[in-house]
């Protein structure tokens, strides 16, 4: 591990237990053990460390994601997942840092354009599960499925960060909705489908 991995995850991990207001050259520094006068030689600033903390994370989960997600089939597998994938993120600590970078960035407008740009691998991935979901259903191809990504994405996002406010309690609840909701379009799917061969 090289010197500026070093700080983008010490500053990851400042982020855990102290927040954005906490993110101090001290306080990164004390949490990975080293000078802080090597987060300005590294870096340059504070705001530098926290954009490539947010390049880090979201390279790192965005991996997992997308290996996770492959060769999806169907509607209600693609919710048990993104349901796992969130409780992942929420005993890891990323929904955390993904919180306070995004308070972060409500001051920041640099922040805020990174925090944007590295949001759109995450609706590709998305995107890619949800074409493959329909290819071959009578909705293939009937609209754009990256407007559908978007909208899941935002939805995922919203359900990450209102877990800070329930205690995941109303998560659990949009799971197990979305999961019923699931299970009813892909019987419809498979209905149509049925339909659509008897009638050809």
């Amino acid at each position: 591990m090289d010197t500026k991995e070093r700080i983008v995850l010490a500053a990851i991990e400042t982020l855990k237990t102290e927040g954005i207001t906490g993110a101090s050259a001290r306080a990164i520094a004390r949490a990975g053990d080293f000078n802080q006068a090597l987060i300005f030689y590294h870096f340059g600033s504070i705001d530098e460390v926290l954009m490539a903390a947010i390049s880090y994370t979201s390279q790192q989960r965005i991996e997992r994601y997308r290996e996770r997600l492959k060769g999806l089939k169907t509607l209600p597998e693609l919710v048990a997942i993104g349901s796992e994938l969130h409780h992942e993120d929420m005993n890891e600590g990323n929904l955390t840092v993904l919180t306070q970078l995004m308070a972060g960035a409500a001051g920041n407008d640099e922040m805020g354009k990174r925090l944007r740009d590295e949001f759109q691998p995450w609706i590709d991935v998305v995107n890619e599960s949800v074409t493959a979901v329909l290819e071959g259903s009578p909705l293939a191809g009937q609209f754009p499925t990256e407007d559908l990504a978007y909208a899941i994405s935002s939805m995922f996002l919203g359900a990450e960060l209102l877990t800070h406010l329930d205690k995941d309690q109303a998560n659990e609840t949009l799971f197990d909705s979305l999961g019923m909701f699931a299970d009813m379009v892909q019987n419809l799917l498979g209905m149509s489908a049925l339909f659509g061969d008897t009638s050809s």
